[in-house]
């Protein structure tokens, strides 16, 4: 079980790195769309729009805990304490992968309208052949500059940037909650 907390400790160091992240681009990306100079600002709109899309959802590292489960062996565990700081991880958890889903379909959506402004050829080469992200040198335009669609868009990217400072915000609980759970089972049962 330890093993496993410590496992979903560095995967969600990880997400949580990549989500304030994102965030920031986010929060830029919107400053950008919503200022009068973003004739100006090709280069970073493309490159913070594309960053919008690259996203690892947790996956938790549950191997134990299933077994515990399918076993019925959850029930041997007689120390209440460790029990219900086990079941309130198991509800982080859940929540987490829960709002990861709306995330999913929010960047669908983004994806779905982002096309209304933004230009598929220096859209696509915000990604070189080895898939990282690379910023556009040639100060790439929007495909309209329609009040209406721009505001469509960032309401969009604004949408998800909460949804985004949200799971930043519950996995870093999370991992919180991990370590503390290890520090229990640790202090509970004698081990190192």
């Amino acid at each position: 079980m330890i093993q496993d907390l410590q496992a979903d400790s560095t995967n969600l160091e990880a997400y949580i790195n990549l989500r304030s992240k994102k965030h920031k681009m986010m929060n830029s990306l919107i400053i950008l769309l919503t200022s009068d100079k973003y004739k100006e600002s090709g280069n970073e709109m493309y490159y913070y729009a594309r960053q919008i899309f690259n996203g690892n959802l947790f996956v938790r590292t549950d191997g134990t805990i299933l077994q515990l489960k399918n076993a019925g062996n959850l029930r041997l565990i007689r120390k209440k304490n460790v029990v219900a700081a086990l079941l309130e991880y198991e509800q982080k958890v859940k929540e987490l992968q829960e709002w990861d889903e709306t995330d999913t379909r929010t960047r669908t959506a983004f994806r779905d309208i982002g096309g209304t402004i933004f230009r598929s050829g220096p859209f696509y080469k915000t990604m070189d052949t080895t898939m990282n992200f690379v910023r556009p040198t040639d100060n790439p335009q929007l495909l309209t500059d329609k009040a209406a669609l721009l505001n469509n868009v960032t309401f969009q990217i604004q949408y998800l940037a909460t949804i985004t400072l949200g799971n930043y915000r519950r996995a870093t609980a999370l991992k919180s909650s991990s370590g503390s759970l290890i520090g229990l089972l640790q202090k509970e049962y004698y081990l190192e």
